[in-house]
């Protein structure tokens, strides 16, 4: 069984997904889902909205840079706006065979900070997404179920690993690009949490771009909603140096 972590295909959201393989289980749905987010080098500018439960919006502007090495994917984030969350940083590594390294840069403390444990399960920024939802992959199997299929969608269930703060994920997953087009997040009690759903695509050649994704917490009534603004790809190799994804390079890049 492919070691994949469902929650970390919200990475698919922000990476570029081409034409995979037909997928013939389920496993094989999961992993082409994982392999629609091998993109090489992509630089992109995204726009993240919190919406309150009383329907107040804060705005915050980032910039992602995503680059692949052989089987480790790498992102650097870097906030620009507003003045209060300008310069913080998050790096993603993501390992094959190991837990994904995360790495937090906070201005206001002029120092990286590993996260790790149960700070992982802590909302990032304070968005609705948490930490563990921007993880590439776990170190744990992930068990899958198809639960049903038509001509453009597969339903699947996915129970995610013991360190996991879910206990069940229900993924719509689109034939055609393997892009999840929505994810309900279940505790592990049962109860539904949150639900994630792409509302809009950027279609460039075989390439497709989710422009629009809001995450909802179905508990707390807020939303987080993703739109990005503008996207490179296939950038040239000196644009991501390997040292953006260092504690060194995220202490210099203020």
């Amino acid at each position: 069984m492919p070691r994949i972590h469902p929650a970390a295909l919200l990475l698919a959201l922000f990476c570029v997904s081409p034409i995979v393989r037909a997928a013939t289980s389920p496993e094989d749905i999961l992993e082409g889902a994982r392999a629609a987010q091998k993109v090489d080098r992509s630089i992109q500018m995204i726009r993240m909205t919190l919406v309150s439960r009383g329907g107040s919006e804060r705005v915050r502007e980032f910039e992602l840079r995503v680059r692949r090495d052989g089987d480790v994917l790498k992102s650097w984030t870097r906030f620009q706006h507003p003045a209060d969350v300008a310069g913080t940083q998050l790096v993603v590594v993501d390992h094959p065979d190991t837990v994904d390294e995360q790495l937090l840069y906070l201005p206001a403390l002029k120092r990286v900070n590993r996260i790790a444990g149960r700070a992982r399960s802590g909302a990032f920024m304070g968005s609705d997404f948490r930490f563990e939802d921007l993880e590439l992959s776990g170190a744990a199997d992930a068990t899958a179920t198809l639960v049903s299929e038509d001509a453009t969608t597969w339903v699947l269930d996915a129970i995610p690993g013991p360190q996991s703060s879910y206990g069940r994920l229900r993924l719509h997953v689109a034939r055609g690009d393997h892009l999840p087009r929505k994810v309900e997040y279940f505790d592990k009690k049962g109860n539904a949490v949150k639900v994630l759903e792409v509302s809009e695509v950027i279609v460039e050649g075989d390439a497709t771009i989710p422009k629009i994704s809001t995450m909802r917490d179905l508990k707390r009534g807020t939303e987080t909603r993703m739109e990005v603004l503008s996207h490179q790809l296939d950038v040239p190799p000196e644009q991501i140096p390997d040292e953006t994804f260092t504690a060194a390079w995220m202490e210099r890049s203020l």
